[in-house]
């Protein structure tokens, strides 16, 4: 016996089936979460070099595309040319970002941590001197602090102790090293065929979503993954050259100004400058009190120079390169940041704020299309 059901009726049992089905996966994934943890480390492990990837792809997707369509628009080259042209260059930025950092920046980090900790009791005792001038004033904060100070000393001498004994486990690490070298060479390769033919694969992807949904599910896939994608890629890419930026114009003012530490202060400030709203004020009170531990008065420029590059940085440099990336009011933006580092720490705190911009805006698109069917309009 056959049954011709209606287009209408099958997308409504295709609905439900998918809505059944989300909610039977969302409860045996609560019911075993610790299964599902070494699943997915297992899965990371496995397919480290592609998420390595599709990762500097991911980063490297807007430079390409700005070299092919401003830089070499006006040349001569073919299409196919001005892309592979535009690959190549690419691949050189990013090994030459890697040649400094490795060569340049982390022997100059290395070397300021490691003179910052055999300084530390020196800077301890100088704090404590300072501490000793305001005891009379506030005895309890003085105890606090120098309990503060006496556990952060501690601390430091324990992970340093810690790393000059951990000769028998060098095997392990060097194991792991080569490991992850390998790992990340391949994925070099793998980004190197991405950036070549994401095209391609973009196609690909698109067919499969429409030989898997009804063509309207598929249309509304593919809008969402075109604007999470677009999102992401403004996002990422924006901030990274945001952080680079003030990173950069931190490590410069902060030498100008003969300020200790001077690397490993502007990696902290461009690390942190990647989180939006509470990135800047993360990175500068760790520094702060690492100065404040060595000299108080170039504590205090500290604070004065941070703010006036923030303000550099929110008023000039972020609105120019940033534009505006994710059209999320400030509001949502620190309600994006709070529940993402609530649930998921830093790395919450800076991807929660695309993926909130993606939601926000399909909601919003979705209440335009209701209020537009209800023929309901508003001025704003």
């Amino acid at each position: 016996m056959n049954f011709h059901l209606k287009p209408e009726t099958k997308e409504a049992i295709i609905a439900l089936s998918l809505s059944g089905i989300c909610i039977v996966s969302f409860y045996l994934i609560i019911s075993n979460l610790t299964v599902l943890s070494d699943v997915i480390s297992t899965v990371i492990g496995v397919l480290a070099p592609f998420l390595y990837g599709i990762f500097l792809s991911f980063l490297l997707m807007p430079l390409r595309d700005i070299i092919e369509k401003k830089w070499l628009k006006k040349t001569k080259f073919k299409e196919s040319t001005k892309h592979s042209l535009a690959v190549a260059l690419c691949m050189i930025f990013l090994i030459l970002a890697f040649v400094a950092f490795f060569a340049v920046l982390i022997p100059q980090l290395t070397s300021s941590i490691q003179t910052f900790v055999r300084n530390l009791g020196s800077y301890i005792k100088n704090a404590e001197e300072l501490l000793s001038g305001v005891e009379a004033y506030s005895p309890q904060l003085v105890d606090q602090a120098t309990k503060m100070l006496t556990e952060l000393a501690d601390f430091l001498t324990k992970q340093l102790t810690t790393l000059d004994g951990a000769v028998g486990g060098i095997v392990v690490t060097i194991g792991n090293l080569v490991s992850g070298v390998i790992n990340f060479f391949i994925g070099i390769i793998i980004t190197i065929y991405l950036l070549n033919d994401s095209e391609r694969f973009k196609l690909q992807l698109k067919k499969l979503m429409f030989a898997i949904f009804p063509t309207r599910y598929g249309n509304q896939l593919i809008h969402i993954s075109d604007l999470a994608t677009d999102m992401f890629y403004k996002f990422f890419f924006g901030k990274a050259m945001d952080s680079l930026i003030i990173g950069i114009l931190c490590y410069i003012c902060c030498t100008f100004m003969r300020m200790p530490y001077a690397v490993m202060i502007a990696v902290v400030v461009g690390i942190t400058n990647v989180i939006p709203v509470f990135g800047p004020f993360l990175g500068a009170i760790p520094c702060f009190i690492i100065l404040v531990m060595i000299d108080w008065v170039k504590a205090l420029e500290f604070v004065v120079f941070i703010i006036i590059l923030q303000q550099i940085d929110g008023n000039i440099i972020g609105p120019y390169i940033l534009g505006d990336a994710v059209g999320l009011p400030t509001l949502w933006v620190m309600f994006a940041i709070i529940v993402g580092g609530a649930m998921f720490g830093i790395v919450g705190m800076f991807l929660g704020v695309p993926t909130f911009a993606v939601i926000y805006t399909l909601a919003k698109e979705w209440t335009h299309n209701r209020l537009e069917s209800k023929k309901v309009l508003f001025t704003q």
